[in-house]
């Protein structure tokens, strides 16, 4: 479960940088958040694929704690501006259970099985 959760947070990230990226030809440091998004989406991607093929969940788990913490600051600062985010919060709901779904017992000892460190 927390793989596909993964892809679909890796997936949200991609199209999420791409328009950061078409949003940079008005103001360039958009650019600067694409980037970042485009590194997450890396992340959860690639992070998934490593996790299902139990190679480890430590790309996964950051990318996911990465959306989180800036789905978490979005909706702080959509709430100090009187704005509520239903998506934003999802977000991070999202990102927060892959981190406790990977940090789980059986989580942890699937992923170790093949994990190169």
């Amino acid at each position: 479960m927390a793989t596909g959760l993964g892809f679909l947070l890796g997936a949200y990230a991609l199209t999420y940088s791409l328009t950061l990226f078409t949003a940079a030809t008005v103001a360039g440091f958009y650019a600067v958040f694409g980037a970042v998004y485009l590194g997450i989406a890396v992340l959860c991607t690639w992070g998934g694929v490593r996790a299902l093929t139990s190679r480890g969940g430590l790309m996964l788990t950051i990318g996911s704690a990465l959306i989180a913490c800036l789905g978490a600051l979005g909706l702080v600062l959509a709430l100090f501006s009187g704005v509520f985010s239903l998506w934003t919060a999802l977000l991070v709901l999202v990102g927060v259970t892959i981190v406790v779904l990977l940090g789980r017992p059986s989580s942890r000892a699937f992923l170790a099985r093949h994990s190169t460190h």
